[in-house]
């Protein structure tokens, strides 16, 4: 697509610089400089255009709009339809250019700047006949933002119908008079025009920050990040974190300032005051943990309408926490046992499963428990010299255990419309609520290390091949910290097809394993929470999955027994170690 001018500083050194050739090696400090944003420039109309070059023109311009509050594209519409235009309210991403074609109104060779008055001079008082076009074209739309910066991946071969009205106007140019909300753009201008942010909220303990991924232009990022704070946690995360900046709080002039030393300063309205020492403290905490991620920043400052805000208290929450196991526990034979360099050793004190048909192991956040799916039908916890093993959930087909970090286990039939179950540390099952799985059946559970949220996937009540979605939601908590049910979803991954497997692997990010798109393979996609997802290179016979923190600490285990991860190369799966299966961490 055609329309934008790239305007960036860059710096040359061309024959006027050398490398040496003779002298000795001496030792510097260089420094790289952050080189900003690259801002793109939308061209206006051309006199004389046509209706599909005004249209190509609008859709051109419209990525570019963002830095100038879409001045240039609205030139492309006449005055009623620039008024009414909103580009605000999504953002969609498109893999290529539309295809765009005239479906009525007059030909490019006889429209082309042509005047609409009459040219021999005479007059009339019947109004001339409007001269209009219509526009229809397709796009392959990758994913779309909402006005609040929410990325949704959009399912492969996703297509979105565009419609435009034009009407010549009476000094004989084009413009649009009908199109609908939103800004279009490319992969690639997306890419270099926004940037993900993760903003935080507290758990409701106060012990963990959990994120909320947005996208902001990288133009001001800070004080988009500090709005969408104050603004609250998507409605899917609201009833499972707390907020602390009270209602009405909100930016003195819409503006975080970083001076030169990288400080960002945060001058809250006096609204803030009305938080208590604890609330600010913790505000204080979702502020550093946001900004100190923002390029630039060094350190935060929060202040009420530029006084100082008295905060006594200082809060330390955690954020994306490491499981308690470097590396996974596996099932050897029938022993659980460690992983490392020295070898696959028996866990010490945990007896033999050896008997009771382990297909599926959990373990505790403190890495001290350890429960195991009996076949398909029971959930156990794994005797030790001084526990027996406790039977903690009987059903007909039973999906792989998750224990979050509360101590509850979390599991249930997967049969469709049965609701996922979890049982107490004292023993006690409870169902969890969740509208959105009525009639589907559950796949393969894990909850986030924070206890905030849970992942799942599902399959439609047909049973269809394929046909499975990978949702992540709210976890709703009632007193003693008892799940009670679920948030609505949000959908992850959809461009995922066929998944068996999901795990965390960082604080906004899933491995899932999952049927390649193009090899067949089954193997494991990693799965942001709100970005692209990512297909690593195919494993022959996957067959389960784990993960530590980050994407070096996947593994994955195959049908005859090797283990795989990537920790060696990041690129490459390395075996590790042999005839082991189920390897899991914490979680």
């Amino acid at each position: 697509m055609t329309g934008l001018l790239v305007a960036a500083s860059v710096l040359v050194t061309g024959a006027c610089a050398q490398i040496p050739q003779n002298g000795g090696v001496q030792r510097g400090d260089v420094t790289i400089t952050d080189p900003g944003p690259v801002y793109l420039q939308p061209r206006g109309p051309r006199a004389g255009a046509g209706p599909e070059e005004i249209v190509a023109g609008f859709l051109s311009a419209q990525a570019g709009g963002v830095y100038e509050d879409w001045v240039t594209a609205r030139e492309f519409l006449d005055e009623g339809a620039a008024q009414a235009w909103d580009p605000t309210v999504r953002t969609v991403v498109m893999a290529r250019d539309p295809e765009l074609d005239q479906v009525s109104g007059p030909t490019d060779e006889t429209i082309a700047g042509a005047p609409t008055d009459l040219d021999d001079g005479s007059e009339t008082d019947e109004p001339a006949e409007p001269v209009l076009a219509e526009i229809r074209g397709q796009v392959a739309v990758t994913s779309q933002l909402d006005a609040e910066g929410r990325y949704t991946e959009a399912t492969v071969g996703t297509l979105q119908d565009l419609s435009f009205s034009l009407e010549q106007q009476p000094d004989g140019q084009w413009r649009i008079t009908g199109t609908e909300d939103g800004t279009f753009m490319s992969d690639s201008n997306f890419s270099t025009i926004f940037r993900q942010t993760s903003l935080y909220f507290p758990s409701r303990d106060g012990e963990f920050l959990v994120p909320d991924v947005r996208w902001y232009p990288s133009t001001n990022t800070a004080a988009h990040a500090v709005n969408g704070v104050l603004a609250g946690p998507s409605e899917w995360l609201r009833d499972s974190v707390s907020v602390v900046a009270p209602e009405g709080t909100r930016l003195v002039l819409d503006s975080v300032v970083v001076d030169e030393d990288g400080t960002a300063s945060v001058d809250l309205s006096q609204e803030v005051l009305g938080a208590t020492d604890d609330e600010r403290a913790m505000l204080r905490a979702q502020l550093e943990a946001v900004l100190l991620r923002v390029s630039g920043v060094r350190a935060v400052e929060v202040t009420v309408n530029s006084a100082p805000l008295d905060i006594r208290t200082r809060v330390d929450p955690t954020r994306d926490p490491m499981p308690a196991l470097a590396s996974p526990l596996v099932l050897s034979g029938e022993a659980v046992s460690t992983v490392s360099s020295s070898g696959v050793e028996p866990v010490e004190g945990l007896l033999s499963l050896a008997g009771s048909d382990p297909t599926a192991l959990a373990i505790s956040v403190t890495g001290a428990e350890v429960v195991y799916r009996s076949g398909r039908t029971t959930i156990r916890t794994a005797a030790t010299a001084a526990e027996p093993s406790r039977v903690l959930l009987t059903g007909k087909d039973l999906v792989a255990p998750s224990i979050d970090r509360f101590g509850w286990t979390w599991s249930g039939d997967m049969l469709p419309g049965s609701p996922l179950q979890v049982v107490s540390p004292d023993g006690v099952v409870t169902a969890v609520a969740a509208d959105w799985l009525d009639g589907r059946s559950v796949v393969s559970i894990q909850v986030s290390r924070d206890g905030a949220r849970i992942a799942v996937v599902s399959r439609d009540g047909t049973g269809t091949a394929g046909q499975t979605r990978i949702d992540v939601a709210g976890i709703v908590r009632g007193d003693t910290d008892i799940p009670v049910r679920l948030s609505d979803a949000l959908v992850a991954g959809a461009a995922v097809v066929d998944a068996s497997q999901v795990v965390w692997v960082d604080e906004s990010t899933l491995a899932v394993l999952a049927q390649g798109q193009t090899s067949g393979v089954r193997t494991v996609h990693l799965v942001p929470l709100a970005a692209h997802s990512e297909a690593l290179s195919g494993v022959e016979g996957a067959e389960w999955i784990a993960s530590g923190r980050g994407r070096r600490a996947v593994y994955v285990v195959t049908t005859d027994g090797e283990l795989l991860n990537r920790a060696t190369t990041g690129a490459t799966w390395t075996r590790v170690a042999q005839d082991v299966r189920l390897p899991t961490f914490p979680g």
